[in-house]
């Protein structure tokens, strides 16, 4: 009996221990309505401004939100492709070659934009569905938009295992996707890799609709969630940065700065 008891007892600081530690790591996270309206400016913000001011702000409050969410490896990925593209558009505009100039426009487009993928990435990284499904529900999304918005979200990271399979299922027939397979048989390789491709994500993403259907995400009843969404100092101070650069670049746009 005492053994029993023992068993029990420790069973329970077992179970107080992890919730902690999820607690802990909870903490670190951005909460996703805020990792939602986060995204939003950033979008807009791509689109409004093209200053290296409002570029550099959004790649450090994206690096800041990545280390404390405890991503360290793909931030220090992130950072160099960043400067890669940066090294590379610098070195194309240094020659004044007008030949060249399509390219280095073509990176620093994707240097621009890099600080939004960087955002995306993590937010995937981080955020369960759930909390996303708790997060549209509380900020009264409606059913069906909430439904494509998590279906998308589940689907996304599916991308990359999909591809690597066609690819390897490619490798078997002798043509992998690579760039000597796209220059040598264009079309032989788009038939072999985009149309599985396809028709795979195509009933990936009807599966993934009725899973999230089948739990009653698409009810207009109001759904209870395993999870709950605080708002902690950390995302107020984000929220705020985020909406300061936002006015700070329409003043700017506007030739009022």
């Amino acid at each position: 009996m005492n053994v029993f008891a023992g068993t029990q007892q420790q069973t329970r600081v077992i179970a107080s221990a992890q919730s902690v530690s999820c607690e802990t790591t909870l903490q670190r996270r951005l909460d996703t309505r805020v990792s939602l309206a986060i995204l939003i400016g950033i979008n807009i913000l791509m689109v409004i401004s093209q200053s290296i001011f409002t570029e550099i702000s959004v790649l450090g409050l994206t690096v800041t939100i990545m280390i404390c969410s405890g991503i360290f490896r793909a931030t220090i990925y992130w950072l160099v492709f960043y400067l890669i593209f940066a090294f590379l558009t610098q070195l194309l505009l240094m020659t004044n070659n007008t030949l060249l100039s399509s390219f280095a426009a073509s990176f620093l487009m994707y240097r621009h934009v890099l600080p939004a993928f960087m955002f995306a990435f993590n937010m995937l990284s981080t955020t369960r569905l759930g909390e996303l499904a708790c997060a549209l529900q509380s900020l009264k999304v409606p059913p069906n938009y909430a439904v494509a918005i998590c279906v998308a979200f589940r689907f996304l990271p599916t991308l990359g295992r999909e591809f690597s399979a066609v690819n390897d299922a490619m490798k078997t027939r002798g043509l992998a996707f690579n760039l000597k397979s796209v220059v040598c048989h264009p079309a032989k390789t788009a038939e072999h890799f985009l149309v599985p491709v396809i028709a795979r994500l195509g009933t990936i993403a009807d599966e993934l609709g009725n899973a999230v259907v089948a739990r009653g995400l698409g009810s207009d009843v109001k759904r209870t969630s395993y999870y709950q969404l605080k708002l902690r100092a950390f995302d107020i101070a984000c929220l705020l940065f985020m909406a300061s650069l936002l006015v700070i670049s329409i003043f700017m746009k506007v030739g009022l700065l």
